[in-house]
């Protein structure tokens, strides 16, 4: 059996359940809107009530119950655990590597590529390209997830902050400032980036380029610089709405295969969103480069190597506990820093749909095609259509309800 194809027709059989979801206004947090206009969501018996939210009110409305699950990047629900402790991440999406220092197009700066390109060493044109920021007025958004880039660029560089002038500023004034020349370097989100790149500014140096230095190990410090994005939500709601975190967590990965196979019908649905939320326009042509290059989305089956292969630098633990060192290393937290394990639950269910994976085709498997009946069959057919939407959980009740009467 495979993956979702994007054409599985299920019926609206499931009992709707509304979710207050929350999105920010990011490339990477904005894709939910593909299961919304496909009508996934519904199939799986979910009422997505969806809003966009901005970053700094994300914590505070799951927190306080105005959201149910809001798309939000684990090392936000890390450094907010002290004031918010019961966050969780339960499902993971892509891997944000976008964060990049942009430069003005008219100033003399060189970036890391080309350093490389003329022979420097990856560490050197590193410290190179940072160092450029040495009196300079260097812009970026005040957000807890860009914080460890921007703390190792300045590692890195053997500057002190003194060394440049800060401008701390929303993502989309950061954008303004550059144009303005009110500043000379900038980092943001990744539609600051792509808008910034559009206009002819310079790509100086990025996370996946100091990441690529970087041992498979929380110990890390560029592995911190990256992060993988996904869902969250509180204790008590995972508790008590298992079922629904389960059948989300599908939905997520259903619009994970999409977007990998049928890439230019999910920029069709997914960037006029991401223009309508930021007030800036998307096309297409900039949708594969969030999709490709900024923010490359991994599918159910690839994140095997982010929960099951600890050499990989992409394994969980590695990257978001990179991030977690970092905090620790910053002194963010008053008392005992949490545990990893704590705050990030998406390994735990993605074993759990992947135990649901294999229980549906064993069950699948035991049934005698011919002496189904015909409502029988078409049983059979909408468990298949379940696991192919990566709803594992009602593929494999159905399955083990045929199972059972094939033994009849």
């Amino acid at each position: 059996m495979g993956g979702a194809s994007g054409s599985t027709d299920l019926p609206s059989s499931l009992k709707l359940t509304k979710v207050r979801f929350g999105m920010l206004p990011y490339g990477d947090h904005t894709y939910a809107i593909i299961g919304v206009k496909k009508g996934w969501f519904k199939e799986a018996g979910i009422d997505l009530d969806y809003q966009c939210v901005k970053v700094e009110d994300v914590v505070p409305f799951l927190k306080g119950g105005s959201l149910d699950v809001a798309s939000v990047p684990p090392g936000i629900l890390l450094a907010s655990y002290e004031t918010a402790p019961n966050l969780v991440s339960f499902a993971l999406s892509d891997l944000f590597q976008g964060y990049c220092i942009m430069g003005q197009p008219d100033s003399h700066c060189k970036s890391y590529m080309e350093m490389v390109s003329t022979g420097a060493k990856p560490e050197e044109a590193i410290k190179k390209a940072a160092q450029q920021l040495r009196g300079k007025v260097f812009a970026y958004p005040a957000e807890a997830a860009i914080k460890p880039f921007i703390d190792l660029v300045v590692q890195k560089s053997g500057l002190q902050r003194r060394d440049f002038k800060s401008l701390v500023l929303d993502d989309a004034l950061t954008i303004n400032a550059m144009r303005n020349k009110q500043a000379d370097f900038q980092v943001g989100g990744a539609p600051s980036q792509i808008i910034l790149r559009r206009e002819g500014f310079k790509p100086i140096l990025s996370a996946i380029d100091l990441a690529k230095t970087a041992n498979p190990s929380p110990n890390s410090p560029e592995l911190a610089s990256i992060l993988e994005d996904g869902w969250g939500t509180t204790h008590e709601y995972f508790q008590k709405n298992h079922d629904t975190v389960l059948r989300l967590a599908g939905v997520n990965f259903r619009i994970m295969k999409f977007m990998h196979d049928h890439q230019p019908e999910a920029l069709a649905l997914h960037m006029p969103y991401l223009s309508q939320v930021t007030g800036q326009h998307f096309s297409d042509a900039e949708g594969k480069i969030i999709y490709e290059d900024l923010d490359p989305f991994y599918t159910f089956e690839e994140q095997r190597e982010w929960f099951h292969k600890p050499k990989s630098l992409y394994y969980f633990q590695n990257v978001n506990g990179a991030i977690l060192n970092n905090y620790i290393s910053q002194h963010i937290y008053q008392r005992t820093p949490p545990h990893l394990d704590t705050v990030l639950v998406a390994r735990d269910v993605y074993d759990e749909l992947d135990q649901l994976r294999k229980d549906t085709e064993e069950n699948l498997a035991k049934v005698d095609l011919n002496s189904l009946t015909e409502k029988e069959k078409a049983k059979y057919k909408i468990a298949k259509s379940y696991y192919d939407a990566y709803d594992f959980l009602d593929a494999d009740r159905i399955a083990r309800e045929l199972s059972l009467e094939s033994k009849k």
